[in-house]
């Protein structure tokens, strides 16, 4: 690339710096037709009436360009030459990171693939290893009749106030009932305590004999 460039630029110099040709006088024709339009060309009309001829001068020519011009201009070129290899280093560079990206992106879905396939390999053989069973057969229970008499119903509770304030329309619960007296087990009556005197001797009753 570099070589190119320069070539164009000694192109460009040795045409910059050689003699400049003065090219000749051209000829152009102008004339009006019959609609009084006006109109020039480098052909002469066979039809025309006012057929006018001008001559155009050539444009004076440009003078030679000196040493400093043309250094400058292969300074411009060298710089234009090193920029645009600059860019293709960076472009080079931003390609190659990018190509690296997509490389570990690929790789990361790779993994991911891999990972759900074993995940599904996984599911697979333990629905594998479920043992199907069939649910145990039913059988209609009947009515059979019980060998032993029905217990009979609990008597009503009597329904228990909630409290409340006092009042006319307050619904005082019942005084509770007293406790019944066990019942005492009946005993002989004790026997009357009579203790004997100590030391005297017990008075004997009388007894008349008859003589």
């Amino acid at each position: 690339m570099n070589r190119i460039l320069l070539a164009l630029a000694s192109g460009m110099i040795v045409w910059l710096t050689s003699p400049v040709i003065a090219p000749a006088q051209q000829q152009v024709y102008k004339w009006t037709d019959a609609s009084g339009g006006v109109h020039y060309g480098e052909r002469k009309p066979e039809n025309a009436e006012r057929v006018q001829t001008l001559d155009i001068p050539p444009p004076s020519p440009a003078d030679p360009i000196g040493a400093d011009d043309s250094t400058a201009e292969i300074a411009r070129i060298n710089a234009l030459s090193e920029q645009m290899a600059s860019e293709r280093e960076a472009a080079e560079k931003a390609r190659q990171e990018q190509a690296l990206r997509n490389l570990e992106l690929k790789n990361q879905q790779l993994k991911n693939s891999l990972l759900n396939q074993q995940l599904e390999q996984q599911q697979q053989s333990d629905d594998n290893s479920t043992v199907i069973g069939y649910p145990p057969p039913y059988y209609p229970s009947y009515p059979y009749p019980s060998p032993y008499p029905p217990y009979p119903p609990y008597p009503p509770k009597p329904p228990r106030p909630w409290p409340c304030q006092s009042g006319p329309d307050c619904r005082q619960p019942p005084p509770p009932e007293p406790a019944p007296h066990p019942n005492r087990p009946l005993a002989k009556p004790n026997p009357p305590f009579n203790p004997s005197p100590v030391g005297i001797s017990p008075s004997s009753k009388g007894v008349f004999k008859r003589r």
